[in-house]
């Protein structure tokens, strides 16, 4: 039997294998694609709820606002409300970010939502919502809670208050 020759061999050699990489990646998020906001977004797979509730006090402070994002479809209406702010709702956008391509790891969440009723959100401003570095054993389900001492409380001139995110989103 004849040996091939060394250019065939090499050929050979040099022909794509399937790499078990590709073979493990789920197709079930496929369509998580780069946008304006972020370079990964999976939200136009979730619907659901995301909520911060803020209430800061003290020294003739008394401000408590509430921002709920409802979510379909990755679409965002947000209805905001607050002690100094009138009720309104207006349009709003989300991010969810997914650490990997796999069915569960970590995630991000990012809500944007306008300042009053007349604007609208753009990428350049920051969000107002933001959950990071949470691990979710199945990405079909993305829910928790999270409470902290509010970003402009100050003991010293006796500011104390709370945030808290809470979120439910649900792959459709």
């Amino acid at each position: 039997m004849p040996i091939p020759s060394r250019g065939l061999m090499l050929l050979l050699a040099l022909a794509p294998c399937p790499t078990p990489l590709a073979a493990q990646a789920s197709k079930a998020w496929s369509q998580c694609r780069g946008d304006s906001l972020v370079t990964w977004n999976c939200a136009s797979y979730y619907s659901g709820t995301v909520t911060l509730s803020s209430e800061l006090k003290g020294n003739g402070v008394n401000d408590v606002r509430s921002v709920i994002a409802t979510v379909k479809a990755g679409g965002v209406t947000c209805r905001v409300k607050g002690t100094d702010v009138p009720e309104y709702e207006s349009p709003g956008m989300l991010a969810v970010v997914h650490e990997t391509t796999e069915n569960s790891g970590e995630y991000e969440i990012s809500v944007w939502c306008p300042e009053s009723a007349d604007k609208r959100s753009t990428r350049r401003d920051a969000p107002l919502i933001e959950v990071m570095d949470q691990q979710a054993a199945d990405y079909t389900t993305l829910d928790g809670k999270s409470s902290y001492e509010h970003p402009l409380a100050d003991e010293v001139n006796g500011l104390a208050g709370t945030e808290t995110i809470s979120w439910q989103l649900r792959r459709q």
